[in-house]
């Protein structure tokens, strides 16, 4: 789980105190503020071409890429072209596209919104999802289990041609 986040850190040095302290109506170009638990391995990175503060609440982003980590090499890209970080809710909400990639997955739709506090997502909107190694059938460890061939169905059989009595 993402822990503290404070999502306008700009790639030069400057303190998250001076950031969250910010005006409204400023701006902050090329963005990038890594995220690590405390363990402090890598969970994301978080990076947007501009971030622009137009409520205590709600920073614009435009050009999102958060890149999320598993075992220290990036598992996940959420890309969007412009989103609303909600800074007291610690959400992300954006109605102008959004794409999910991960080495086995594509998602992109329309609108979107990202919860960091529960890692949960919800997509609307002209949704597609592309699988890949995506198996159909029955996985090779149930197949040979002894107890699916009791609960597998049985093998359509042919109707019998045989005279009824």
């Amino acid at each position: 789980m993402l822990g503290g986040i404070v999502l306008l850190a700009p790639a030069s040095p400057l303190r998250a105190q001076q950031i969250g302290a910010m005006p409204l109506g400023s701006e902050i170009k090329g963005f990038s503020m890594p995220q690590r638990n405390t363990a402090g391995e890598m969970e994301a990175n978080i990076a947007g071409e501009t971030a622009k503060a137009v409520s205590i609440s709600r920073t614009a982003i435009q050009g999102l890429h958060v890149d999320l980590y598993s075992d220290g090499k990036v598992a996940s890209v959420i890309t969007a072209p412009k989103c609303d970080f909600w800074n007291l809710e610690r959400r992300l909400s954006g109605s102008s596209g959004v794409a999910i990639q991960r080495a086995d997955l594509q998602i992109r739709a329309d609108s979107f919104d990202w919860d960091f506090k529960t890692q949960t997502a919800l997509l609307r909107n002209n949704v597609h999802v592309g699988l890949g190694k995506f198996i159909v059938g029955v996985p090779a460890a149930s197949a040979a289990s002894p107890s699916s061939a009791s609960s597998a169905p049985a093998a359509p059989t042919a109707p019998s041609t045989a005279p009824t009595p």
